[in-house]
């Protein structure tokens, strides 16, 4: 279960000792640490000291970087390696380099020194445990200022420890998922297990597959397993990172605001599943109904309970039906209070959790999606009304005080913005904010035509307009 880490790590080490040293003794000691010779006479059989039966993707580099004698010298090679996509391969690779650093500088006899200490004083205590639940619980105890053993991790393991024969080419499709998700493995796993149980997880990764997954028929181990999360992979790269070539920008840019502004991407799965299910029929008016009443459920502060469960029953649904059309026209399954939702859109937003999807959300329904819309990193909520205007300001002519307490927060008077013109935008009159904003027209954001398209001063009644038509379009779609 654990172990690897430190175990490579003095693999790595012994090799950059042996490549640095003169001392031949030294040398072959540590040649033999790393690697065993075939002795016909004794019986012993030919092998490496550390076998990856799981990332087996590493060998090459082993070979090339490690036993090899002066392997760890080639600096061509292990530079080249820090490009790699392989997150091992290339951290293994900087790990070589930086105890090159380190040995290159030093003496013959602290080498020697070292090496003699390193042989001699460090030892290994091995744990084993009669079940795998107290192996999790005692490496949780025994490794609690480590880094954690993922759940993740252990799936693997249990995984490729049941395939015979073909283990090492499931454990590459293993592997090259993992690297390609990198900290969100975990999380897609949950994915996958949701759409297989279609329920609220109650205990950690693990415990769910063992007991809602395993026991109940509902995967194999071993071939079976990796088989499922390998299509499951291809169907969230065609959906959420966009392989599908034929995905229309609507849908692209809908899920782009989603990933940004929601709370959680328990919506996730659904959509996986349906795409699974019915490919591309229907698929942006799936996604727009999804959407809708998840964001719906958020801002009427349903629990995350409640919104994880909805978004099971539309699951549920899924596997039912047999056509897209028979899941759409379910209007209890996508049923929205909108007269609620209105009535708390139309009250200050400002500060609350939602806001800035709700400008996103606006934001991608005045775009005409002739493109993609990706660059939404760098944005924040602009006042247009400032909260604090001067008082030699033309705002203090312009509004009165009740009249700048009613609209300040208002969703009217907000719009997105790039950080970076929102502080030099602040507190400037509307004249001269908009004459500084197009200056500059690096906003990709159509909420901000505002600055072009309204007439020369902002006042109570264009705020009033703009609140209607905001609210009448966010509602109805």
């Amino acid at each position: 279960m654990d172990g690897q880490q430190r175990l490579t790590t003095l693999f790595m080490l012994l090799a950059v000792i042996r490549d640095t040293s003169n001392n031949q003794d030294l040398v072959n000691t540590y040649s033999d640490m790393l690697f065993q010779k075939k002795n016909v006479f004794k019986g012993i059989p030919e092998r490496v000291r550390i076998l990856y039966k799981i990332r087996d993707s590493v060998e090459s580099f082993i070979s090339d970087s490690i036993l090899k004698k002066d392997g760890t010298k080639n600096t061509t090679l292990l530079t080249d390696k820090l490009n790699e996509d392989n997150t091992s391969i290339k951290n293994m690779a900087n790990a070589v380099i930086t105890m090159r650093k380190f040995f290159d500088d030093k003496v013959e006899s602290e080498v020697e020194s070292f090496a003699q200490y390193l042989a001699m004083n460090v030892i290994f205590i091995y744990v084993s445990t009669d079940n795998r639940e107290d192996a999790f619980r005692l490496f949780t105890i025994l490794n609690n200022r480590g880094i954690p053993l993922t759940s993740a991790d252990i799936l693997k393991s249990i995984n490729i420890g049941e395939i015979e024969g073909d283990s090492k080419k499931y454990a590459r499709i293993w592997e090259e998922i993992e690297g390609e998700l990198g900290d969100d493995f975990d999380r897609f796993l949950s994915f996958v297990r949701t759409i297989l149980v279609k329920e609220k997880a109650r205990v950690n990764l693990l415990e769910e597959f063992e007991e809602k997954v395993y026991k109940k028929g509902l995967l194999l181990k071993g071939t079976e397993t990796i088989k499922y999360i390998q299509s499951y992979k291809n169907v969230y790269d065609n959906l959420i990172l966009f392989k599908d070539s034929q995905l229309s920008n609507d849908f692209k840019n809908l899920i782009t605001i989603m990933l940004i502004g929601l709370p959680s991407d328990d919506w996730v799965p659904s959509l996986m599943y349906y795409y699974e299910k019915f490919g591309r029929t229907d698929l942006s008016k799936f996604l727009k109904k999804l959407e809708y009443k998840f964001v719906g459920d958020w801002i009427l502060q349903f629990t995350s309970t409640q919104r994880i469960e909805n978004m099971n029953k539309i699951l549920k649904q899924i596997e039912l039906v047999n056509t897209t059309t028979e899941l759409l026209e379910s209007d209890e399954l996508f049923t929205v209070d909108k007269q609620a939702l209105r009535d708390i859109l139309d009250k200050n937003i400002y500060g609350r959790r939602f806001a800035r999807y709700i400008l996103l959300k606006y934001e991608y329904l005045e775009s005409d999606n002739t493109v993609h819309l990706a660059d939404y990193k760098t944005i924040s909520v602009e006042h247009i009304l400032p909260q604090s205007p001067s008082t030699t300001s033309k705002w203090v002519e312009l509004f009165n005080i009740e009249q700048r307490q009613f609209w300040t927060h208002k969703l009217a008077n907000l719009v997105l913005i790039s950080k970076r013109k929102n502080s030099s935008l602040s507190n400037l009159d509307f004249e001269n904010k908009r004459e500084k904003y197009l200056q500059k027209r690096i906003d990709i954001f159509a909420g901000s035509k505002v600055f072009i398209l309204t007439a020369d001063k902002w006042t109570p009644e264009v705020l009033k307009a703009r609140q209607d038509k905001m609210l009448d379009l966010l509602i109805n779609n």
